[in-house]
């Protein structure tokens, strides 16, 4: 039977990470110039402008504003931990790789905003977005929360990489079809959501989504090798 971690460990490696990612946002924050280009050259890479149309869209319809922005500002942070704490209370078999990855994704996302910091679209100047969130006049769209949003870190999408990650660890978790579509009910959701309301570009989301299939898939070869390795050592020790 496999045992989980214990959990004053698993809580230090998130602590860890969020105080990596303040210094990350911290510095990212004094190169706006260059986030702002950034911004222009992916915006001027997407297809048809199918980035404005759906935040132009969205825009008209104002009885979507509050439902859009609560799922950008809550699913990916709520939904990932649920499914964080379920996997390390019932899955310990699976935890392991699920949480390796979900560090690697989130480290190897921050080195990217550190080295190419990007503005999102709501952000660029004469761009004319419209900041559904900030619209909205919900949790978080203002005050402390907007404050110590990485403004900066659209590329990749961490919101995008989060809800693959989660749809991945489902998928290991369970057999389940119904909880299987659910989890990429959410990849699709979250990807819809933060385009139409102007906080990220389809090649971010493309980005994002990579990095999570990426991160999942190297962890697991890993956990591979490291595992034939040990059961290599224990039958020599053995023989």
């Amino acid at each position: 039977m496999t045992r989980r971690p214990h959990w004053s460990g698993e809580l230090l490696v998130l602590v860890g990470l969020l105080v990596v990612y303040d210094r990350v946002a911290g510095l990212a924050k004094v190169r706006a110039d260059e986030a702002y280009a950034h911004g222009r050259d992916l915006l001027e890479l997407s297809p048809a402008g199918l980035e404005k149309a759906a935040n132009l869209w969205l825009a008209g319809v104002g009885w979507l504003y509050d439902p859009f922005a609560y799922y950008y500002d809550l699913a990916h942070i709520d939904v990932t931990l649920v499914v964080f704490l379920l996997c390390w209370f019932l899955r310990p078999g699976v935890y392991r790789q699920a949480r390796t990855s979900l560090v690697v994704i989130n480290l190897i996302a921050l080195g990217i905003v550190l080295l190419y910091p990007v503005a999102p679209p709501r952000l660029l100047p004469s761009a004319d977005f419209v900041d559904i969130v900030a619209l909205s006049g919900t949790w978080g769209s203002g005050g402390a929360v907007a404050d110590r949003a990485n403004e900066f870190g659209a590329m990749p999408s961490l919101h995008l990489a989060w809800a693959v990650w989660v749809a991945l660890t489902v998928w290991t978790m369970t057999e389940s079809r119904w909880w299987r579509g659910l989890g990429w009910v959410h990849v699709a959701l979250t990807g819809a959501v933060t385009v139409y309301t102007g906080n990220h570009y389809l090649l971010d989301l493309l980005a994002g989504a990579l990095l999570a299939a990426a991160a999942w898939a190297g962890t697991a070869q890993v956990r591979q090798r490291w595992g034939r390795t040990a059961t290599s050592q224990v039958a020599a020790s053995t023989s």
